[in-house]
């Protein structure tokens, strides 16, 4: 192992989960990574995340646990004390894979122009696991649309940091999607096929639990996308049609080029996130709502996702119970 290995910053946030808090400290200890720099942050857990912490705090470069305000601040925490040169978080619900900082530095090393990159996930959910990445198909209008990889498998330069600062607390469901927006508009970015961390979906996971509210973040951070560009206007009057733009005059510093093509297909890809988190939630007027939208509006779109017409066909009959009975049947 090389001395002059980059150091990598690790965040971990967590409150009250200390059922999978243990396995989320190994799986980053035991990368056997030779300048790694490791905090947790906890919220002031009542359960047994301190003896967990304890067990292993002589190898925890810093941890403490006092109230705070939510996941984005713990990991704000984490931002002002950290000096690697490779950042990122892993929730205590995740893991990395064996290897994954070895891997991520020799990527930073062949490629350091880049802002951040991002892996494979194993998806552990409903007795499964699935290996899980970035849809390669219009990978670029998708970073500008939502976040098109999973979170535990990025991660990004210090100068993000540096540039555009640190997490916005007002999101707490799309922090992830606005901070790598921002980077995307700036930087380069790299897609890997390695599996890079195991994302667990448990009952009370955000992504599960909370889905609906991600969709308002979504909504809110690519009203100030629009914003951003001078030929948006037809998209803006969509969006409020929709009751989803949000009124501001804040804008992201665009560094690269994008057509209006591009903005109205990232638009479309933004509605198609959205549905999805609220399909997850059985929002089901919300779903019907944007499924006929889009087939008004979008038809090429529309057409092109068949998924979209089976949404919408269940959408007009089923309500929100039934809906979600479907889902749960089909998922065994």
């Amino acid at each position: 192992m090389k001395s002059n290995q980059p150091k990598i910053t690790i965040i971990t946030p967590s409150y009250n989960q200390g059922q999978y808090l243990e396995a989320t400290i190994q799986s980053i200890l035991n990368q056997g990574y030779p300048s790694l720099e490791y905090f947790i942050f906890d919220g002031g857990s009542t359960d047994n995340s301190l003896q967990i912490i304890e067990k292993y705090k002589k190898k925890i470069t810093y941890w403490e646990s006092e109230k705070d305000r939510g996941q984005s601040h713990a990991i704000n925490k984490g931002f002002a004390k950290a000096t690697g040169d490779i950042i990122t978080w892993i929730n205590s619900d995740d893991q990395l894979t064996p290897n994954a900082l070895d891997t991520v530095a020799k990527y930073f090393a062949l490629y350091p122009h880049i802002g951040f990159l991002h892996g494979k996930t194993i998806l552990i959910g409903n007795g499964k696991e699935t290996i899980k990445g970035a849809d390669s198909n219009d990978l670029n209008i998708k970073y500008l649309a939502g976040l098109p990889f999973p979170q535990p498998s990025a991660f990004f330069s210090r100068k993000l940091i540096e540039d555009f600062g640190y997490l916005k607390e007002a999101y707490h469901y799309g922090m992830d999607y606005d901070f790598f927006l921002q980077a995307f508009l700036s930087y380069e970015v790299l897609a890997l096929e390695e599996v890079l961390s195991k994302y667990l979906l448990h009952e009370n996971s955000k992504t599960v639990s909370q889905a609906s509210v991600f969709a308002k973040d979504y909504a809110k951070i690519f009203s100030r996308l629009l914003r951003s560009f001078s030929f948006t206007s037809t998209l803006i009057h969509q969006m409020q049609s929709l009751g989803m733009y949000e009124e501001g005059s804040d804008t992201y510093l665009v560094k690269k080029s994008f057509s209006p093509q591009d903005i109205e297909l990232a638009f479309c890809y933004n509605l198609r996130f959205q549905l999805t988190f609220y399909y997850e939630s059985g929002e089901t007027v919300e779903v019907n709502k944007i499924t006929s939208f889009l087939k008004k509006y979008y038809p090429s779109f529309y057409k092109k996702d068949q998924e979209l017409a089976k949404v919408h066909f269940r959408t007009k009959f089923l309500n929100k119970e039934m809906l979600q009975l479907l889902r749960v049947l089909f998922r065994k």
